[in-house]
């Protein structure tokens, strides 16, 4: 009599060791805001170094990595065409995308969608206005998480454990300039919690300023931020602090329009 196939979904232990141990790879490959050696990886990971090779190169083969000469492992072509394929069938954006364009236009500045991923935040959706000025201008940009309004407002919005995680990942890479960065975070989760948004100005650089506000799926609790962002040129707190209003009302708009409930009337 033939053994009952055993599905995987049920009992993830009857996934075959290489297929898990080769996603595990690339999850630790992709949550790393640069290249990760092999050293690290099969000591994080828990394979010998013959494995870790044997399995990086044969992703690398199918380019779903790539190795940096003296680094170590990247996410390749492959894995990119994935994530980017999945960005764009997010129904997020088909809803947000015509909001955004017309905020940019009331408030005449970019209107950016970014969700975190790692260490950092995945921009996936731009408005902007003929000749403004962006960071980030195409799908799959990557911002730093702790020195950006964006980042600020996601770390704000995820669950306690997530955030947790983060900024001690975040306080590992920043060194001695920890102390200054999570005193704006701090900041920032002061206004968040006060306002609903939060400012930043001249973290991510000198000539940067933003406004960031964060959205979660009424769905599935997934985490998103939106942000309104001025390069180039000095930017005064009221000013951005004048686009608040706006921009949680079109957080509304999104909201509702997925699904979430409406708030109660006041008296």
């Amino acid at each position: 009599m033939t053994a009952p196939f055993a599905d995987p979904a049920a009992d993830p232990a009857a996934v075959p060791t290489a297929v898990r141990k080769s996603f595990q790879i690339l999850e630790a490959v992709a949550a790393s805001p640069r290249p990760v050696s092999g050293l690290v990886l099969a000591g994080q990971l828990g394979l010998t170094r013959s494995t870790l090779s044997r399995l990086a190169l044969s992703l690398a083969a199918l380019g779903y990595l790539d190795r940096v000469e003296g680094a170590g492992w990247q996410l390749g072509p492959a894995a990119l065409r994935l994530g980017l394929a999945r960005l764009a069938n997010l129904d997020i954006r088909g809803i947000a995308a015509p909001l955004m364009r017309g905020l940019s236009e009331a408030i005449d500045l970019p209107v950016d969608l970014a969700m975190p991923v790692g260490d950092e935040m995945l921009h996936f959706e731009l408005a902007q206005k003929a000749g403004q000025v962006v960071v980030a201008s195409e799908m799959g940009a990557r911002l730093p998480i702790g020195r950006t309004a964006l980042g600020h407002a996601a770390l704000f919005a995820m669950e306690p454990r997530r955030r947790d995680e983060t900024l001690q990942r975040l306080r590992a890479l920043a060194g001695g300039r920890w102390p200054a960065q999570q005193a704006a975070i701090a900041a920032s989760f002061a206004q968040l919690a006060e306002c609903g948004f939060c400012i930043v100005i001249g973290q991510l650089r000198d000539d940067v300023a933003a406004i960031g506000a964060p959205f979660v799926d009424p769905r599935d609790g997934s985490v998103f931020s939106f942000s309104c962002s001025a390069i180039g040129f000095a930017v005064e707190v009221p000013r951005l602090a004048a686009v608040g209003a706006p921009l949680l009302a079109m957080l509304r708009q999104v909201g509702a329009a997925l699904g979430a409930p409406s708030p109660p009337l006041s008296d």
